[in-house]
This record gives C-alpha cells, structure tokens and sequence, in this order.
C-alpha cells in the first residue's frame, strides 16, 4: 500500500478513537456530572478555582449566588460541588433526605477523617458509617448528662475566673478567652483546668489542618496525593500533629483511669466512659479517647469565635451593651448572671443571636455529601457531589433578616420583625440555627455553645464597660474592624486591641471577692472528696 494511504488510514483510525472517546467522555460526563443546574462557567477537570479566593471564599459564593440563584453547580479539581444559598432548599435536600445526603467528603490534608477504615478520630468529619453512629450516640448522651445538670457550676466557676483575669491582664483578652472556652472543656472532660493550654494548640491544629485556607494540599488535592511520604512535607507534619494529638488524648484517659483507681477521680466525661465501658459501643480506649478528646477540641472554637465577636459587637454597639447591663443590673444586682437567670435575660441573648447572625461562625457551612444519584426538581444529582449550605446567605437573607448587613438585635425583641417571637423567657435562642448544621448533621453541642456564651457574655457587661483602647502615642482610639477575619473554617476575628474599665469601683471589688470566694469553694470541694477517698483507702 502506498505510504500516503497508509498515513491516511492511520490518520482516520485515530479520528476514529477520538470521536468515541469524545462520546465516551461526554456520555461519563453527562452522568457524573450535575445537570440542568446553573453556575459559572468550568474549565475542564479543573473547574473554577483560579478566580475563587482562598480568603473570604464565602463572598465568591455568596456572589455567585446573587448571579446564579439559590442552588447552582460548580467543580474544583474534579469534584463537584453544589452551593445552597436558600434555607428552604437546604430543608428540602439535606433535611428532608438526610438519608442520603449526611455523608462528609474526605479531607485530602487529613489521614481517612471519614474513617472508612476505622481510624475512629473525628466524629464531625466522619462518613455516615458505624463509628459515627456509635460515636453520636455516646456523645449525645454525655452532653445531655452534663446539659441536664447544668455542667456543675463549671461554667460559672470559669466565667468568674476569666473576670479575674480580664481586670488583671485586659491586653491579654484573647487567649484568656480562649483558655476560659478551653477550660470548661478540660474540667467537663478530665475534670482538669491544668491542661487547658495544650488542648487550645491542639484545637486551632486541627481547625487549620482541615480549612481550605489551611495547607495548600486542601485546595491542590495532587500534591498530597502524588508526592511520596517520605519526603512529603505536607503528610509528615500531619502524622506529628495527628500522633501527638492522639497520644495527649490517651495519656488523658490513663491519667484519669489512674486516679479513679485510686478514688480520687471525681465526675467527668472520662470517668463515666471507664466505670460503662462495657455498656458502651464504643470499641475500646483509642476509641474513647478520641471521642472524648474530639469533644473538648469542638467546645474551644465554637464558642471562642462568638465570645470575640460579640466583644466586636459591643464595643461598636455601646447603646446595646448599655441595655444589657440594664438588664443584668435588674434581673442580679451585684452578682454575675448564672444559667438559672437565662430565661430572665432576653436582651441579652438577642444581642448573642444577633452576634452570631451579623457574623456567622461558619459562613461556607460544612459540605455534606451525596451517597446515592439523585434528582431534585428535574436536576440530575451525581454520587459523590458535595454539597456546601451557605450559612453567610442564609442569615443574610434580606426577607427573613430586614437591614440584614446592620447589627440590629431588636429585630429579636419587637414585634414586627420577621423573626419576632413572643415568648421571651424561650425566645431569642441560637439552638436551631442553620450554623449548627443541617439534618443528621447538626452539631450535637448546640446547648452547650448557648449556655457558655450566656454565661461568658452575661458576665462581660455585668464586669466591664468594654470600648475602644486609646492609642497611648497618639491619644486617638484604636479602631476595630467588623471585617477582618482569618478564613478557617470555622472563623474569629483578626487580633485587634481593645479596653475592659470596670463599671465602677464597687464593681471591681465584686469581680475580685466573686472569684477568690468561688476559687476557695472550688478548693475546699476538691480537698474534701479526696479527704473522703483517703477515709475509704484506709478503711479499705
């Protein structure tokens, strides 16, 4: 055959190949991909990532949604996504069909957080498969004991602790507010105070190692993939930061079994596991551990961004934080609000729910995951597709939240309002709100989140008149921004500067014998159970 018909030959067949590669890909593409739906425009396998901010990625969403509508398609590095921006189509798709739709995506930067394989670690971030269920099961039940008994007075111990600090060390705000958040946590968990400044570390390890504007192997999934383990950075650091989490974890739970076998461990979270273990599902020491452990992380960050936000709020709201000292003032003269006073203090929870609405503490929400294809109102679903409910759009929905830019706390409290509810001594409330999840989803700590930031906030305004802090070279105020913030997942603000005065100098004497007489109680409690352990042992 002539070579010229042999090129041609050759040349056809490989057209050939193509077109039905082409039809093979279209055909793959039209099943695996979502259709119908709206979005921007794709670059193909990559998607739309090279206009997507890794800061503030939930403006570009909301963007988007304002252009696209409620519900629209995207794709970043082959996996498709879908971007809710309307509460109702959430209730439609991760509510009503939470059956399929509470799985979680893997995070590349994490070692199998879904636990496919029974790493068992982060109960938050797992797949809908039996550790999770299990895990959910034993959680619930330890926060409702806790819940029910009103956390043993260790929300208020601590509260009184962090007033004490606050007028000793004020230009130390920020990580005594955290410690306090951490606290709580260390003594409901390990019934240990001490060790609150390594699980906060640990706390904004894991947050940061599971945030898209976390290591850059979130966002450009190949390089965890494809660059080997030994001389990978990315997955060396998380196996230190993944082992050194895990062994704290343990060496908690041995350090509690220790003491309890002497009679000296009192209630905690640890101390329950070890005297049910065996009326537990749980599947042994590294499993509880890491449940309890995971309990202790979540209750740092979800409650440490509202309590800086709602300094934010009230520093440039001081006609609010005027109305809840008001309140507290009436409702519990010279002492700071305990959980008992919550439903005798509206405003007060108005001016937190608002907080939390004006900036939301998970403003891209969490993704969830398709298990199954489905199809909502003629839209084609794919397995696999992530689903990302918008929780910046949903409280800034100018219909439900009128003025929904403006820090308007009232919108809770008047008639007329959207979201006015009558029953104040329930109402205002944050438990329901879309930042705690959707479906089978939501946060199991939502009462938690909502008693501490009563307590925190409430004492905050009984203590302190917080405002601006004056530029000591200048005489001029320092200001605040509402804006600037980091882009973790779950977000605080940038660290800014800020003034605790006292509201009078009765009150700062009160703030003082508030905590030695608390701290002396606390003492004088922990002294006489051990003394009653020893009188045991010796009788033993």
């Amino acid at each position: 055959m002539h070579p010229l018909t042999l090129y041609a030959v050759g040349f056809a067949a490989f057209g050939w190949v193509l077109y039905r590669f082409s039809q093979a890909l279209g055909k793959r593409n039209a099943k695996y991909n979502p259709q119908g739906l709206p979005g921007p425009t794709l670059i193909p396998w990559i998607g739309r990532i090279h206009d997507l901010p890794i800061d503030y990625m939930w403006l570009k969403f909301y963007e988007w949604g304002q252009k696209f509508g409620p519900i629209y398609r995207t794709k970043m590095l082959g996996a498709n996504f879908i971007i809710i921006s309307d509460e109702d189509v959430c209730e439609e798709i991760l509510t009503k069909k939470a059956k399929i739709y509470s799985d979680r995506p893997q995070i590349k930067s994490l070692f199998d957080a879904k636990s496919t394989y029974g790493s068992m670690e982060y109960l938050p971030l797992m797949g809908r498969n039996k550790y999770w269920a299990r895990q959910r099961k034993f959680t619930h039940a330890y926060l409702m004991e806790s819940t029910n008994n009103r956390y043993y007075g260790i929300m208020e111990l601590e509260a009184k602790r962090w007033m004490y600090r606050l007028l000793n060390e004020p230009d130390n705000f920020g990580f005594s507010l955290e410690d306090m958040a951490s606290k709580v946590m260390c003594q409901l968990t390990w019934d240990d105070h001490t060790v609150s400044e390594q699980l906060t570390p640990s706390a904004w390890g894991l947050l940061t190692q599971m945030s898209p504007a976390g290591p850059i192997t979130n966002v450009l999934t190949p390089l965890w993939d494809w660059v080997p383990h030994m001389i990978n950075p990315w997955k060396i650091a998380e196996r230190k930061r993944h082992d050194d989490q895990q062994a704290w974890w343990m060496d908690r739970l041995v350090a509690t079994r220790k003491r309890l076998e002497k009679g000296k461990q009192r209630l905690c979270y640890t101390r329950t596991y070890l005297e049910t273990a065996g009326k537990t599902a749980i599947s042994g020491d590294y499993e509880a551990s890491s449940v309890i452990g995971m309990m202790a992380l979540v209750g740092i960050f979800t409650v440490a961004g509202p309590l800086y936000y709602f300094l934010v709020s009230m520093i440039h709201h001081p006609e609010w934080q005027k109305k809840c000292q008001e309140e507290i003032d009436k409702v519990c003269g010279h002492r700071p609000p305990t959980l008992a006073d919550m439903p005798y203090l509206p405003v007060l929870r108005a001016c937190i729910k608002e907080t939390m609405r004006w900036r939301p503490n998970v403003p891209t929400g969490v993704a969830h995951e398709l298990e199954e294809d489905d199809w909502h109102k003629g839209y084609f679903i794919p397995k696999g597709t992530r689903i990302l409910p918008l929780d910046y759009a949903f409280l800034h929905n100018p219909v439900k939240y009128p003025d929904p830019w403006n820090f308007r706390p009232e919108r809770w409290l008047e008639p007329g309002w959207p979201t006015y509810n009558p029953d104040l001594t329930r109402f205002p409330t944050i438990m329901g709100m879309t930042s705690f999840g959707w479906g089978q989803r939501q946060c199991l700590g939502q009462s938690i989140t909502r008693d501490e930031t009563v307590v925190a906030c409430g004492a905050l305004v009984w203590a302190f008149i917080m405002k601006r802090k004056i530029d000591g070279a200048t005489g001029k105020e320092i200001e605040v921004s509402t804006e600037k913030s980091n882009s973790l997942l779950i977000v605080k603000p940038d660290p800014f500067q800020m003034a605790f005065e006292p509201r009078s100098e009765e009150r700062k004497q009160q703030i003082i014998d508030e905590w030695k007489v608390a701290e002396a109680k606390d003492a004088e409690e922990r002294a006489e159970f051990l003394r009653a352990a020893e009188k045991k042992e010796v009788i033993a």
